[in-house]
């Protein structure tokens, strides 16, 4: 799924988005809310919510029964305890206290930048979660009392913590203009679903002095996002065409790029510095007719988009070899060690059996195939017959330090023991750069649809910034790869 860009009519300031894929800003003029909307329906129903101005509902009824948005963040706690829990001083006063936004108010500045969204009431009681409004600011409350500390709270009815399910949690957001982390909302959107087996979106919100308020959905910022990659990774993996829609070479749209980068003192989403001096970054191939059967070595890596995916900088597929080709001691990555440049079909190699009449007896030292139509065909020929655990491919490098401008699509891990690597990776690029890509565990062995495996138990790197999850084994790159 892509997501389409939307300005919300009741947002006036610049949109945020990042690239390639950009959040779905949705407007406020929609149907109201049904239950189990896809998330991006969810931000469309609370846009228009937020836009509404009446002064009352229905007949007499307080203003936040068909306007505005209820906000909560979780009360002092241990950072882990449930997002839903309800302070003592509250259960005391009787009522839970939100804030209440709205277009025609003043912007509300809650106490964190993380917190979730109570549907509307009407609603609520329909999906069997009601609630009762207990006190709120004049004149939007009625007949209701105003609360006490602050004034201009809205208080609302206690619930039963031990069941969230039968909470209104219409969403969980995070104030992107005010520090808000999307890793604690992965991380209150994993308590919900262990808790309840359900998902509710999370929502980037525009929220404080100073700024419209408007909320946003973007689906890369789903901890159920992994599941789709996992599927899509499958398809490509699966899709042995040769050539794409637009007669360019098949690799550029079916199949997947891999990297085993290791982790550590070190950014694992920038070449090495060999590498970077050759211009020859390595991957491996994986497709069904390229008889992969384990990636370079163990240790965790990156996985990237089919080359023609949109992205900030594209990647460029060089030269490939249908076995590890020791591209470190090769000049330029694709020539060969008698210090020749030419690739295959220069050197009128346009076959796999004149490939192997050439190299058969040290394909390591073999010519570079061109990423032409034709040479990725003699790739695919030439995998049917040499016996390697794993294919070669050189992408030119490309500079370090752009991570959000690359296509990675995941993390993997080869082998259990290379989890906890492929989680210290993931933290790294959450913390470097506030968005969630998905650790997925990688057996190339495995049979169709099992080769790339998605849990959301995997993905505590994305989740958790406030330690660190490993001790780096290597503390460097590979230099030879």
């Amino acid at each position: 799924m892509t997501p389409v860009l939307a300005m919300s009519f009741a947002c006036t300031g610049a949109p945020f988005a990042k690239e390639p894929a950009p959040v779905v800003w949705v407007p406020t003029s929609a149907a109201a809310a049904t239950p189990h909307l896809p998330g991006a329906e969810v931000a469309f129903a609370i846009n228009r919510r937020y836009a509404q101005t009446p002064g009352k509902c229905f007949v007499g009824g307080p203003a936040f029964d068909c306007s505005g948005v209820m906000l909560r963040t979780a009360p002092a706690g241990a950072p882990g305890t449930d997002f839903w829990r309800i302070g003592s001083d509250e259960t005391a006063a009787g009522y839970a206290r939100m804030y209440f936004a709205r277009q025609d108010l003043p912007a509300v500045n809650p106490s964190d930048a993380v917190g979730f969204i109570l549907t509307d009431r009407p609603t609520a009681a329909g999906n069997g979660q009601p609630y009762d409004f207990v006190c709120g600011q004049a004149p939007l409350a009625q007949s209701l009392p105003p609360c006490a500390n602050p004034a201009d709270a809205v208080g609302v009815s206690l619930w039963n913590v031990t069941d969230p399910a039968a909470l209104a949690v219409q969403a969980i957001y995070y104030d992107a203009a005010n520090g808000g982390q999307l890793s604690q909302a992965l991380r209150y959107q994993k308590q919900y679903y262990d808790r309840t087996g359900q998902w509710i979106p999370i929502l980037k919100a525009m929220l404080g002095a100073g700024a419209a308020t408007a909320f946003g959905f973007d689906e890369e910022d789903q901890l159920s996002y992994g599941f789709t990659v996992a599927s899509r990774l499958e398809q490509r993996h699966a899709d042995t065409r040769m050539t794409c829609p637009d007669n360019t070479p098949g690799y550029r749209c079916a199949g997947v790029l891999v990297r085993i980068t290791g982790y550590g003192n070190f950014k694992s989403w920038n070449p090495s510095d060999p590498s970077q001096a050759r211009n020859g970054v390595s991957f491996s191939y994986a497709r069904a007719d390229m008889n992969m059967r384990t990636t370079h070595r163990g240790d965790p890596g990156v996985i990237m988009a089919e080359l023609q995916a949109p992205t900030g900088h594209p990647l460029e597929w060089r030269c490939s070899f249908p076995a590890n080709a020791a591209s470190s001691g090769r000049p330029g990555a694709c020539g060969t060690t008698n210090g020749d440049l030419r690739l295959c079909d220069a050197r009128g190699i346009t076959t796999a059996a004149q490939w192997i009449a050439a190299h058969g007896s040290a394909p390591q030292a073999g010519c570079g195939l061109s990423p032409s139509v034709a040479q990725f065909a003699v790739l695919k020929d030439l995998r049917q017959t040499i016996n390697s655990q794993h294919n070669e491919v050189i992408i030119a490098a490309w500079p370090p330090d752009i991570p959000e401008l690359l296509p990675i699509e995941a993390w993997f891990y080869p082998t259990p023991e290379d989890k906890g690597g492929a989680q210290y990776i993931q933290q790294d690029y959450m913390a470097t750069t506030g968005h969630f890509k998905p650790v997925l565990a990688v057996t190339l062995t495995n049979p169709p649809g099992t080769i790339y495996t998605y849990r959301v138990e995997d993905q505590e790197g994305a989740m958790n910034l406030d330690a660190v999850l490993a001790v780096p084994r290597t503390g460097r790159q590979d230099p030879d790869w």
